[in-house]
């Protein structure tokens, strides 16, 4: 193994910094940010581009998560957790959520470290090194994760119409149903595709040596543009699980969208089988499933 002693201090300094700047926020409870802080620091060193995507992703859903919250709130009740003080009413991610998006994550980064020999080197993706499939599942594990995030934030907001039922598009139903897609939505998720797609190319150019990124121009395009089409693809994915295996119901008394049955709610589609959290694990694991076996065929 040829661990460096610099790059374990440098992610460790920059996750510690970059967590309590977020808790401090408001973006994460303070079992979120401990979590938090653990796989990201095995990200950082494994990859510090890694990183650099996963900030994106942060900054970006949290963003996304805050914009029009009020709204969101007075239409949906998620059962999540939220964070009520002086300065913030925002939703804040707890260990489990952050374990459910960054986990798959880290265990494609450890990968990627094993396939370098510990040593925290950055290479970018393309057709010479082993640990480009490490790389690949652990890019399109975030583009899904950031596509279906802005969906689900963004979408609502920005919808001319309520959403469709996934699984019957001639059926509307209530914003925050699970599986329900709308054209807005559709966008975002294309647009969270494409920024962890652009971030990881910026990454690749500040922090990978210049003779790794050699005849990587055409691949890097290609990349973006699976990038860009995979945000959908991972947020159709989880909205056909959510349409399915997650329950969705409409509370009439407070007129808002739940995700637990009860004596006064209306089902609006779904089965009771898995959570938010669950259905979230399984599209990451499966859209980067797909990126490996797909991917590498047609990278050139």
């Amino acid at each position: 193994m040829d661990i460096s002693l610099f790059k374990l201090l440098r992610s460790f300094l920059l996750v510690l910094f970059i967590a309590i700047v977020e808790y401090q926020r408001g973006s994460f409870t303070r079992s979120g940010a401990i979590t938090g802080v653990i796989l990201c620091f095995l990200i950082a060193y494994s990859n510090i581009v890694f990183l650099f995507v996963m900030i994106t992703f942060v900054l970006s859903g949290t963003f996304a998560t805050r914009y029009k919250f009020d709204f969101k709130r007075s239409k949906i009740n998620e059962n999540d957790h939220c964070i009520d003080n002086r300065k913030y009413k925002k939703t804040a991610r707890d260990y489990l959520q952050v374990l459910c998006n960054g986990a798959l994550a880290c265990f494609y980064a450890l990968g990627y470290c094993s396939q370098t020999n510990y040593s925290g080197l950055s290479l970018p993706i393309d057709n010479k090194h082993s640990s480009t499939i490490y790389s690949i599942g652990f890019l399109f594990t975030m583009v899904c994760c950031c596509g279906d995030t802005l969906a689900s934030e963004l979408g609502p907001v920005f919808a001319q119409h309520n959403p469709r039922l996934l699984t019957n598009p001639f059926r509307i139903v209530p914003i925050g149903t699970n599986g329900g897609i709308s054209f807005a939505g559709c966008l975002f998720s294309l647009f969270g595709g494409f920024i962890i797609g652009i971030s990881y190319i910026i990454g690749n150019l500040i922090f990978c040596r210049s003779d790794y990124l050699k005849n990587t121009s055409i691949i890097n395009l290609q990349l973006l543009l699976y990038c860009t089409f995979f945000g959908l693809l991972g947020s159709i994915i989880d909205s056909f699980l959510g349409a399915i295996l997650q329950f969705s119901g409409y509370d009439r008394e407070r007129n808002v969208t739940v995700q637990k049955p009860g004596p006064s709610i209306e089902q609006i589609s779904g089965r009771n089988i898995l959570s938010n959290n669950q259905v979230n694990v399984i599209s990451s694991f499966l859209t980067s499933i797909f990126a490996i076996w797909f991917l590498p065929k047609i990278l050139m």
